[in-house]
């Protein structure tokens, strides 16, 4: 049965445990999830924003090449050279030059937003080093594209097209103003407090070309390349909160593990405290039981006895006026022990209800003290130790319960005399200790060994002579002790004795009332 019990709470505590660390698992999890919700939502809008600034970004260069090419006539380049400039500001702020070419890639016209820009390298990029790269001669008619690279170190932006008039081809290359773009457009689409200083344009090789570098905002950095213009250039933006998100995605490890430890470890001391409590539940019954059956003993004792000797003494079997006496004094002897014990047992039931009351008055505690060891005394058989007092001259009155106090005494008394066989006495000590007096008694028996010295006050505790068999006893005549010593606004302690022996120590507070 007990095994079962133990394997029962083995498999229990390993189902709590289970099904705690299962329920603390899948929180982590949830609010993990509605984190990185938050965190992609805001990553999201992010990707929308990037978008729509690239979107912009390429709207605006390809607007400026179609204003420029709706200017240019193959047949009226004078007409080119005389308007665009004027407009250039308004309608193309982001094209440099204008390359007409025929259809032999010979150029024709070469024309620039301002006059002080000498643009003769474009002719030379384009008929050139960029020849087989454009593919002007097999470019198809009307298609507009854009060629972007590295030319001498510096980021070229060329928008070409291949157009047919009177039956001939020709070729316009635009060239971007990427200084305008840099300078001027970029940072204008992003002069806003939500984004500004939070975004970067590197190249193809991970430099940056425009912008604040954002290495430390990390997985929550959106880049995405441009598309169709500027297609060797990425553009990086960081969300706001991307510094806050990114502290919490740190701190999110170490706080919601910690708090899943946590949660795991109370729940184990709560499962672990519930284990205990009920393992003491479990012990205190069987003290319980093993109470109501020594109690059950110690009653049928004295009742036994005491039937035995009243029918020998009702059916005239003493022989003698001497045998007749001595059975007189058993039966009055065991009397006395039944009664006491039934007094034991009453006094703990209405300690255990809560019932228990007291009616303190200023006593001559010393007083007290001899009438109960004269009271003590008619009990104690002829034979054995003697019970003997050594009280001071100098105590004080004590406010205390002339019944509870008889009670604290005799149960001493009853366990001092229990141990104290083949010895000379049990001694009562009392004396003044300051505000305080000191009651003592005390046996030259085998005393008490350490590990029965930790619980001897517990309620229903026997100590190991007991169980092994030696002097019997109930389990609560200490207890109670113990709880009239602290009601009266003392204690009692246990000490041992020179050079052997036990001796209990009460201490009550002496009356104000002389």
């Amino acid at each position: 049965m007990v095994r079962a019990r133990v394997v029962l709470r083995g498999l229990l505590l390993t189902a709590v445990v289970a099904a705690s660390g299962f329920l603390s698992w899948w929180s982590w999890r949830t609010s993990s999830a509605l984190a990185q919700l938050g965190e992609r939502s805001v990553v999201e809008s992010t990707v929308l924003l990037v978008r729509e600034k690239i979107d912009r970004i390429e709207a605006t260069v390809i607007a400026g090449d179609n204003a420029v090419l709706h200017l240019v006539n193959p047949d009226d380049l004078d007409a080119l050279v005389q308007r665009w400039p004027d407009l250039a500001e308004r309608i193309s702020p982001v094209v440099r030059a204008v390359l007409v070419l025929d259809h032999a890639q010979r150029p024709l016209r070469l024309v620039t937003r301002r006059a002080d820009d000498d643009r003769r390298e474009l002719e030379g990029w384009v008929t050139g080093r960029l020849r087989s790269e454009l593919h002007l001669a097999t470019d198809p008619v009307g298609g507009l594209r854009h060629w972007h690279g590295s030319i001498d170190g510096r980021s070229v932006l060329l928008s070409v097209l291949t157009r047919e008039s009177a039956g001939r081809r020709y070729h316009v290359v635009v060239e971007a103003d990427l200084a305008a773009v840099q300078g001027t457009l970029i940072p204008r689409l992003f002069d806003d407090p939500l984004v500004r200083g939070r975004f970067a344009v590197t190249d193809e090789g991970n430099r940056l070309v425009l912008g604040t570098a954002l290495g430390s905002a990390r997985e929550f950095v959106v880049s995405t390349p441009f598309p169709t213009t500027l297609y060797k250039w990425r553009l990086a933006v960081s969300p706001r909160q991307a510094p806050e998100l990114e502290a919490r995605a740190r701190r999110r490890g170490v706080v919601e593990g910690s708090y899943v430890a946590l949660s795991l470890l109370v729940i184990l001391a709560g499962v672990s405290f519930l284990l205990f409590a009920a393992r003491q539940e479990e012990r205190l019954n069987t003290l319980k039981s093993d109470f109501i059956a020594t109690v059950s003993h110690e009653l049928k004792t004295p009742l036994s006895l005491i039937r035995m000797f009243a029918e020998m003494l009702a059916s005239n079997r003493a022989p003698t006026p001497e045998k007749r006496q001595q059975y007189l004094d058993i039966l009055v002897r065991e009397s006395e022990r039944l009664s006491s014990l039934i007094e034991n047992v009453l006094d703990f039931a209405r300690l255990e209800q809560g019932r228990t009351a007291y009616e303190f008055v200023p006593s001559d505690l010393a007083q007290v003290l001899r009438r109960d060891a004269d009271a003590f005394r008619v009990r104690l058989p002829g034979e054995g130790p003697l019970l003997a007092l050594d009280l001071s001259s100098d105590l004080r009155p004590v406010r205390l319960d002339a019944r509870a106090m008889q009670v604290l005494l005799f149960n001493l008394l009853d366990n001092a005399f229990k141990y104290a066989k083949g010895t000379d006495a049990v001694i009562i000590r009392a004396r003044q200790d300051g505000a305080r007096a000191v009651v003592e008694v005390e046996d030259h028996g085998p005393g008490i060994d350490a590990e029965d010295a930790r619980r001897v006050f517990e309620r229903f505790y026997r100590g190991r002579a007991v169980r092994s068999g030696g002097p019997r006893g109930t389990g609560i005549g200490l207890s109670l002790v113990q709880h009239i010593a602290r009601a009266h606004g003392g204690d009692v302690s246990l000490h041992a004795a020179w050079p052997k022996g036990t001796v209990f120590r009460v201490t009550l507070p002496s009356s104000a009332d002389a």
